[in-house]
């Protein structure tokens, strides 16, 4: 992973922790932003799918205490 996609998914980690979590599940509510954001911490690793949304995994919850 270089410099700048860390520095992207940090972000966009956070802004999923904020908006979208709860209980540590990232529910995208069906909305197109939300499932976008969703299925790129998937691709990196930083959630597992689930049906409407993920679940962090420990990749993403150390990105989560990292800041």
């Amino acid at each position: 992973m270089t410099e700048a996609e860390r520095k992207l998914l940090t972000a966009l980690a956070n802004m999923c922790e904020q908006y979208i979590s709860k209980d540590g599940v990232l529910d995208h509510l069906c909305m197109s932003a939300g499932e976008s954001a969703v299925e790129q911490l998937v691709q990196y690793g930083l959630a597992t799918s689930e049906p409407r949304g993920a679940i962090w995994t420990e990749a993403g919850l150390a990105v989560l205490v990292s800041n």
